[in-house]
């Protein structure tokens, strides 16, 4: 005997009452699931009707949330940040206050064009660095977890997103398959946090995957391990994110203190005022070549200026990792020659980012104020006149 949409809702919704906080929405979507349709179209199809055999698997998922199993298993795949993912017991369930360290990555990636290399720590079901990666159409991301079972979901939501091409799936405990020296612009990690005293008191802990739960006696274990392991993996200039429980989060500043005692961390609430992000900032400077003489003439006029602020409008800077490419490109043969290591928030004139080949350099669109100048180091070039790696630029 067929049944109508509204009096199927109405039974489950009277069903799952028992043991759901949103039994109407659950049923919505149990139905929108069994259907195939979206659920506003089952809120605007009361008389539609259900056949037979949709019937009997409705009831069967219906039975299956009754026993405990989570909506977002019984139907599969769930929502997370306007997007849809696949999703079994093997990972944990997204959840909205996760949505916060999304939003923060990719408003942080669109300020920041020349940072493009990004990891999601402990990614389960990559519902954090798809949606990142969605986002940023020219970020290269790594997917990692421990857990085999849990890389083979996130395998399922890459190619269900088609991000196969920039995003790549490493099983590695944390970042230890990294080697040292390599490093990320980006690492975003949603870890265990729940202390273990606590997970027998969580529903939560009952049906979804404990690894991805259990934070140790203090909650904090895992995320300490990684901490330890980012002081060498996060770049200059790079941005760390991480989620946390709200009561951790005077622990977490004296944490972050202690692995990264010079950099910038921010707390950050979730829609309903909870502490939840923490963002640890690296600092970073941009350097800028010149001969000495040059450098000598700004102290008498103030500000520092040379012939491409003139010529071009700004003065050419460069990253980190750009100075002494830049030094051997244009500079091979002039003598006393030095850096200026820059801090950017320092500086009065504007930066832009703007791509030359390949490459993203800084450029300063007016002359440089002396107060954004940290320090000054003179550089020597080796006999053929090149220059070999310079030290202390970032310290």
């Amino acid at each position: 005997m067929e049944i109508t949409v509204k009096e199927l809702l109405q039974q489950l919704s009277l069903q799952f009452q028992s043991h759901s906080e949103t039994a109407v929405l659950d049923a919505q979507v149990l139905l929108a699931h069994h259907l195939e349709k979206p659920r506003t179209w089952i809120l605007a199809h009361p008389e539609a009707l259900v056949t037979d055999a949709q019937h009997k698997k409705i009831l069967q998922s219906a039975t299956r949330l009754e026993h405990g199993v989570p909506l977002p298993y019984v139907i599969g795949h769930w929502e997370f940040y306007g997007m849809d993912f696949i999703l079994t017991p093997d990972v944990l369930i997204p959840r909205p206050e996760t949505e916060l360290l999304v939003e923060t990555a990719i408003k942080w990636l669109q300020l920041h064009p020349q940072k493009r290399n990004a990891v999601d720590v402990g990614t389960g079901s990559g519902c954090i660095g798809i949606a990142i990666a969605k986002h940023i159409p020219d970020l290269l991301m790594v997917l990692t977890d421990l857990s085999s079972e849990a890389l083979t979901v996130a395998r399922l939501n890459v190619e269900k997103h088609r991000l196969q091409d920039r995003l790549e799936i490493r099983q590695s405990d944390l970042l230890e398959r990294f080697p040292a020296l390599f490093t990320f612009d980006l690492i975003c990690a949603n870890l265990p946090y729940i202390p273990s005293s606590v997970l027998d008191t969580l529903s939560i802990a009952k049906s979804e995957p404990l690894p991805a739960l259990d934070g140790g006696e203090s909650g904090l274990i895992v995320i300490k391990r990684l901490l330890k392991q980012a002081e060498s993996r996060l770049s200059p200039g790079g941005l760390m994110l991480l989620e946390i429980d709200p009561a951790q989060r005077d622990q977490m500043i004296q944490l972050t203190q202690k692995h990264f005692p010079s950099t910038k961390v921010q707390i950050l609430n979730d829609l309903s005022g909870k502490d939840r992000c923490v963002t640890i900032e690296l600092p970073f400077m941009i350097y800028h070549l010149c001969q000495r003489q040059e450098w000598m003439n700004s102290q008498k006029q103030g500000e520092f200026r040379d012939t491409s602020l003139v010529q071009d409008g700004f003065i050419h800077c460069s990253q980190y990792d750009q100075v002494t490419e830049v030094a051997n490109r244009y500079y091979k043969g002039v003598p006393d020659m030095v850096v200026l290591c820059l801090e950017p928030g320092k500086l009065i004139s504007e930066i832009r980012w703007e791509k030359v080949g390949s490459e993203y350099y800084p450029h300063i669109y007016g002359p440089i104020n002396l107060e954004a100048v940290n320090k000054i180091i003179a550089i020597e070039p080796i006999s053929d006149g090149t220059y070999p790696a310079i030290p202390g630029l970032l310290y």
